[in-house]
């Protein structure tokens, strides 16, 4: 597709509109009853359209660029699509088109988001297959600023049809909300299609808190899809209505559940957090009170400011290192539990901390009464084979051999130092060798 006919061409610049003639002075009756005959003319027209829904109100005819476009007047996606045109973040075809359900190539939407977030490229390419593309430019500047990475063999396909997982992923990593961020729960699905287990599942959750997912999408995401243009011109512009906060935390409330954050240029201001915003502080998910003056603040609001996100950087903090160690532990251990441990006090963990071991051991593949056995330190108790399972889950679990186990829970220090002096050198000569 050439790129005077990419029908994506993008140029962010100031928009200046024309100003409406001035109206015609008035010359005596005539006139006058030819302005009346040609309303009433336009008032018999205007009642023989087509009306959707009882309340519905005729749409505001589209100005600029956007008025010479023929296919977008019945489009659901009308008010995003003006908006893109008049600002010359997008254009029609040469043919006064807009094609509203034509699907959108990756190379079109990296064109696309350079020019309507003013992303510009420093470097050059770093996709084998780009050199030659008309977006090249627009493909590296996304590539530098991470919004891109391409695929696994060094491509960046430019060609192909975006898909809907694709296109989510990068406008969450405009608003730089992709990056890792810890929490002990999980979210629930909100698509039926797109669960934990799916890549762009974090991508596509944040989208849906932020709101800038079409509503037509319903419960079904379909994220290998190909987007469509209408489709792609909602998002974009849903996005640039997200609202950002940036600076230094100056006071928090978190009782009234309010934070001031001092922005460039010394100016304050005050937002309102409410009961489903997520709260993350140093990457790891936290509560508004243990937000600290003085840190580093970015908050990502929807369209109608209400904050969704709050990512705050700072000094680590001790609830910091036990909410991580709690996540990395995937909730085995409850914060409370590894400051208690961190203490040395494993008896006021022990009785809380049992059922939940019991209950991972099994999932490993113990009976209860094999876990309950382990934890009671009654290794003698067990047969042989109960043992070697308890061995194989044990070493599944902590990433260790299963004869360096066994040797450990029979208290064999001799041979379990003979076994992780093997395990440490087979360790160091895969490093050597790059294995």
């Amino acid at each position: 597709m050439k790129h005077a006919q990419d029908g994506m061409v993008v140029i962010r610049s100031t928009t200046h509109r024309a100003k409406p003639a001035p109206g015609a002075p008035q010359h005596g009756a005539a006139q006058l009853v030819t302005a009346v005959g040609l309303a009433f003319v336009a008032l018999l027209v205007l009642s023989a359209l087509p009306v959707f829904g009882a309340a519905a109100a005729p749409a505001a005819p589209a100005s600029g660029a956007a008025a010479r476009l023929k296919d977008v007047d019945l489009s659901w996606a009308q008010d995003a699509i003006v908006f893109l045109v008049d600002e010359g973040i997008i254009a029609g075809y040469p043919d006064g088109t807009f094609k509203p359900e034509n699907p959108v190539t990756r190379a079109e939407f990296a064109k696309m988001v350079a020019r309507a977030f003013a992303i510009r490229p420093t470097g050059e390419p770093k996709f084998r297959d780009i050199e030659a593309n008309w977006a090249k430019a627009y493909i590296t500047a996304l590539a530098e600023t991470g919004i891109v990475s391409g695929y696994p063999d060094g491509t960046f396909k430019p060609d192909r049809h975006i898909t809907r997982a694709e296109m989510v992923t990068m406008l969450v990593r405009v608003v730089k909300l992709a990056d890792k961020l810890d929490s002990l729960e999980q979210p629930e699905p909100s698509f039926t299609d797109v669960g934990p287990e799916h890549w762009a599942f974090r991508a596509v959750e944040t989208a849906h808190t932020l709101g800038i997912l079409p509503v037509h999408f319903g419960v079904v995401f379909e994220p290998d899809a190909a987007t469509t243009r209408a489709e792609t011109a909602w998002m974009v512009k849903s996005l640039i209505d997200v609202r950002i906060t940036e600076g230094r935390l100056a006071r928090v409330d978190a009782r009234e559940g309010t934070l001031t954050v001092t922005t460039q240029g010394n100016t304050e201001q005050t937002l309102t957090v409410g009961l489903d915003t997520q709260v993350y502080r140093n990457s790891v998910a936290t509560g508004l009170d243990k937000l600290l003056r003085g840190d580093d603040v970015y908050v990502v609001a929807d369209a109608t400011g209400e904050p969704k996100f709050i990512k705050a950087k700072g000094l680590v903090t001790k609830d910091d290192v036990t909410t991580k160690v709690s996540i990395l532990s995937k909730g085995t251990l409850a914060p409370s539990d590894v400051e208690a441990l961190a203490r040395g006090d494993w008896n006021s963990v022990k009785d809380g901390l049992q059922p939940r071991l019991i209950e991972r051991l099994v999932e490993r593949g113990l009976t209860e009464e094999e876990a309950t056995s382990l934890l009671n330190q009654n290794w003698n108790e067990l047969g042989d084979l109960t043992k070697k399972r308890l061995a194989d889950a044990l070493s599944a679990e902590l990433g260790i051999s299963s004869d360096l186990v066994t040797a450990v829970l029979n208290q064999d220090w001799k041979l379990a130092k003979t076994y992780g002096e093997i395990e440490v050198a087979q360790y160091l000569l895969a490093r050597m060798l790059n294995l």
